[in-house]
């Protein structure tokens, strides 16, 4: 179960003794699975990837398979059905397996490429699968499933009367109901005429207030639809219902609008009127430069390769705080802190290279104390570049130049007052401070 659609270049499993050797990988690439195996006629480094489909992937659980076969190569089938993309490389065989190889899960046996997400199972086969049976893997599901009895034969007048759900835990967050069907156990009973509406599952103690698909049902039990042994189907509806305490501790009911002889109607609520219309419709005109484009503005304007280790890094730490979205109503403030931290990562790489620094701010002196380095000169030495590469020139919604010096200035200066001599690399560090205060600024965030 895939944590999110924004992940590149993660492991899932892998079974390599390195991040270039292996004998396969499987892996996500953001909406796309990608396998890499090493046979005699591929290269193990050349992924596959599901491309068919380019949104295959979801954050949700899914059920992968990935086939190979000496004379149809790799085959990738996900909630058991293939994906629709062909081996690239022509088949081979896996005579050139290392059995002295790691298999890692969730990561890269250098733990570069860490994966977030739940693995439910994992099952490696000697042989290929066929179609079908990945087909009727993918029905059977993962994890433990279990017939849940509710009893009902004191509503009914019908002995060992049951309304069975197939239940399963979906997640580490919700259980799966499924197939909900009517049976009695005794095989001599049959029912006749006995109406079933609204069916709503309650948990500790009281109805659960969203998923309830078997609320509209309405139907009649007969013995023409019933069959001795496996009963009458309700539904073929399911639901997944929030987790509440647990499996060992959760409890659940069933309750009724309608059943046999007992009714207990419901009455649909007024419609909620919608509230008058407030403000303006206008959406506004400025808004947020999303993840990959802040990343990449930040590289132009300080000459850093997206490819510095730093800020690769970096990046893959904080990426999935960015902004994901350009709708500046949606700004949060840990998407300002994840900004800011990419800003003092590339000026830091910036300031700390003596020949991207000399280049970056000519004339400035980083080698002079602190404390007398940030005089008006020294000052106007790192102010300039900053304002010329960072900060665009005639935009209605930004500061001016005189307000950006004013506020550096008033940091320059407070960083740099020392009593007596300000430490070695203070002079180097008030430059970074400042350097990142306007990258990490609405400069690089707004557009």
């Amino acid at each position: 179960m895939p944590g999110n659609i924004t992940q590149e270049d993660s492991r899932i499993v892998t079974y390599s003794g390195s991040s270039t050797a292996r004998n396969f990988t499987l892996g996500q690439d953001m909406q796309s699975y990608e396998f890499l195996h090493r046979s005699t006629t591929t290269d193990q480094n050349d992924p596959m990837l599901t491309e068919a489909n380019p949104m295959l992937l979801q954050a949700t659980l899914q059920h992968v398979v990935v086939n190979f076969t000496p004379d149809g190569g790799r085959e990738i089938f996900v909630n058991g059905e293939p994906s629709g993309d062909v081996d690239p490389d022509s088949a081979g065989l896996l005579t050139d397996w290392d059995d002295s190889f790691a298999l890692v899960l969730g990561n890269e046996t250098d733990g570069e490429s860490p994966w977030e997400g739940a693995i439910r199972m994992l099952a490696i086969h000697n042989r290929a699968l066929t179609a079908e049976q990945v087909a009727a893997n993918y029905d059977v599901g993962v994890g433990q499933k279990f017939f849940l009895l509710f009893s009902v034969s004191h509503l009914v007048d019908m002995p060992e009367s049951f309304i069975v759900f197939e239940v399963s835990q979906f997640d580490n967050y919700g259980y799966l109901f499924s197939n909900p069907f009517f049976i009695s156990l005794d095989e001599t009973q049959s029912p006749s005429g006995i109406p079933l509406k609204g069916m709503r599952i309650g948990i500790n103690g009281r109805e659960v207030v969203v998923g309830q698909s078997f609320a509209n049902l309405d139907l009649t039990l007969n013995a023409s639809d019933y069959v001795a042994g496996s009963g009458q189907p309700l539904s073929r509806l399911g639901t997944v219902l929030a987790l509440e305490e647990g499996p060992e501790n959760d409890q659940f009911f069933l309750t009724f609008e309608e059943i046999g002889v007992y009714g207990d109607p419901r009455e649909d609520g007024p419609i909620p009127t919608l509230p008058p219309a407030t403000g303006s419709t206008e959406f506004s005109i400025i808004g947020l430069k999303t993840f990959d484009e802040i990343n990449a503005s930040m590289s132009k304007v300080t000459s850093i390769p997206v490819t510095e280790p730093g800020v690769v890094s970096t990046f893959t730490k904080v990426k999935q705080q960015l902004p994901t979205v350009e709708n500046i109503q949606g700004f949060l403030s840990s998407q300002q802190m994840a900004v800011t931290q990419m800003a003092i990562q590339y000026c830091d790489v910036l300031v700390s290279d003596q020949d991207r620094r000399s280049a970056f701010f000519p004339g400035f002196d980083f080698f002079e104390n602190a404390s007398t380095a940030f005089d008006a000169a020294g000052q106007a030495q790192v102010t300039g570049p900053l304002l010329s590469r960072f900060v665009g020139e005639d935009l209605d919604t930004q500061p001016s130049n005189v307000a950006i010096e004013d506020e550096l200035g008033t940091l320059m200066t407070k960083l740099s007052s020392c009593s007596g001599d300000c430490e070695e690399g203070r002079t180097e560090t008030i430059v970074k401070a400042s350097c990142a205060a306007v990258l990490g600024s609405a400069v690089t965030l707004i557009q």
